[in-house]
């Protein structure tokens, strides 16, 4: 006997028919032990017509149960197949939106590997941080081999003889004797970043904000599939 009902309502009863195929199954007994002369089975204690027909009824019981959810299926499939959704990436039929977002989530044949969207803001955030860390270490490694060093010689009399560089503070103070201070033309990082030789991040595509507007995206447009198919889950008539 045929039924309409809603792809909600086929979609909860065919949940139900699975667990309930499972567990039929599991429990089915089919075949038994019996003695020559005995009047019944060993593990049911059922005579021979009465264990046939047990057997035959639960055979049947479990066909039946098959073939409703494959009609189910069946008509789920043909809904989704024709109904259509109007989305942000075009005109589709549920079936396209439902295998869109398994795609999204990593749920489809592919898993997490066909959720482009996802792999790539991630691997867009991962390279602009590792190449943020490699100009800083480059650029520190620079800056430390600019630094002016003391170089300690000694006299022909045996004295000690300081030599100091340009910016070392003895130095600058005994430039000025008075003052005992005397005005730095800068730090030696700001004349690291006059150098030609120093790294900057080149980030054309402004990475960062990038990977987060295709992440943004894919939320957003999950959320407005599920949504979509929700409703037209709600409101779309199947006959079963």
């Amino acid at each position: 006997m045929e039924s309409r009902m809603t792809i909600v309502q086929a979609l909860d009863e065919r949940d139900l028919l699975v667990k309930k195929i499972l567990d039929r199954t599991q429990k089915a007994q089919f075949v038994d032990l019996v003695r020559q002369r005995a009047a019944v089975t060993l593990e049911k204690h059922l005579t021979r017509d009465e264990f046939e027909a047990q057997a035959r009824g639960a055979l049947q019981q479990l066909e039946d149960l098959i073939a409703r959810y494959d009609r189910l299926n069946f008509a789920i499939s043909v809904s989704n197949a024709e109904t259509m959704l109007e989305t942000s990436r075009g005109r589709m039929t549920v079936a396209c939106a439902i295998a869109l977002r398994s795609r999204l989530r990593g749920d489809g044949v592919y898993g997490e590997l066909a959720d482009f969207e996802g792999r790539l803001s991630q691997k867009m955030e991962e390279q602009y941080r590792d190449t943020l860390d490699r100009m800083r270490r480059k650029n520190e490694a620079m800056r430390r081999a600019a630094l002016p060093r003391p170089q300690n010689n000694r006299g022909r009399n045996g004295a000690q003889v300081i030599v100091l560089q340009a910016g070392d503070p003895a130095a600058r103070r005994s430039a000025n004797p008075e003052t005992g201070t005397k005005k730095s033309k800068g730090t030696m990082d700001a004349v690291l970043a006059k150098q030609p030789d120093a790294f900057h991040l080149f980030d054309p595509l402004h990475l960062r904000q990038k990977a987060e507007a295709i992440w943004e995206k894919r939320e957003q447009l999950l959320i407005e599939l599920d949504t979509k198919i929700r409703i037209s889950n709600a409101n779309t008539l199947i006959t079963v």
